[in-house]
């Protein structure tokens, strides 16, 4: 369980990107957040993954409070941030060096298999398309077995039949490992075809204005009319945030 208690940060500068955000996300949910630009979302990532400490409130994974960046959560970023230095298996171990050797190659194998990039292992990602390095960079945040993954726009770069791809990947490893997964997007098509569970945020500062449950299969026809009512709700929830904010 992961349990958000009236999480809030104030900047520096007096910007205050988050406040009073409250929420618990249940094991193995995907939870899509959308919002408009400058609602917290990227910062409620950060705080989850322990990367900022927030201002007020508190982060718990398993009764544990989270203050700096914890084993079992793990955030990928909008870019895939690899070294280009670095082969792709030597991209994926690098968090990893305090493991024995066969250990550490075999779940380097895992995550490989589980991104579909078997073979791969000595290329440099000045070799890799778009879509193969993000997938290296999913590989990295696998390959530390995370109980709770966290997205941030991690398909926004890329083309429409890339991105479905990786889509797929996201609920293939969902179903493999049922990890809790954070995602967030701009992208409402995206969030109603992932999705258990959709949050809605208003800025200044950021919080919750709205929670949609996605009651639909997991594996989900983009031109469904179940799709499109969830699609149709969770515009309207957007656009009503963005109209008031």
């Amino acid at each position: 369980m992961l349990s958000l208690n009236g999480l809030s940060k104030t900047y520096g500068n007096g910007v205050q990107a988050l406040g009073g955000f409250t929420l618990d996300v249940p094991r193995g949910e995907i939870l899509v957040v959308i919002g408009g630009s400058g609602c917290g979302k990227s910062t409620l990532l950060r705080l989850i993954s322990g990367l900022e400490r927030p201002s007020r409130g508190t982060v718990v994974i398993n009764g544990e409070t989270v203050t700096e960046p914890h084993p079992l959560i793990n955030l990928i970023f909008q870019e895939p941030r690899l070294l280009p230095w670095l082969t792709v298996r030597d991209n994926i171990a690098f968090g990893l060096a305090d493991l024995p050797a066969p250990e550490r190659d075999r779940r380097i194998r895992l995550a490989l298999g589980q991104v579909h990039l078997e073979g791969y292992e000595d290329r440099l990602p000045k070799e890799l398309s778009g879509g193969q390095a993000q997938r290296v960079a999913i590989a990295r945040a696998l390959v530390t077995q995370p109980e709770v993954l966290l997205l941030d726009e991690p398909f926004s770069a890329l083309d429409a039949l890339t991105r479905a791809a990786l889509q797929n990947h996201i609920l293939d490893i969902w179903e493999e490992s049922r990890p809790t997964i954070i995602l967030v997007t701009h992208d409402i098509d995206e969030a109603v075809l992932l999705a258990h569970r959709i949050v809605v945020m208003k800025p200044w500062p950021g919080h919750i204005v709205e929670e949609i449950t996605v009651d639909l299969p997991g594996r989900r026809d983009r031109d469904d009319d179940g799709v499109d009512h969830y699609r149709r709700e969770a515009r309207a929830l957007l656009g009503s945030s963005l109209a008031s904010a």
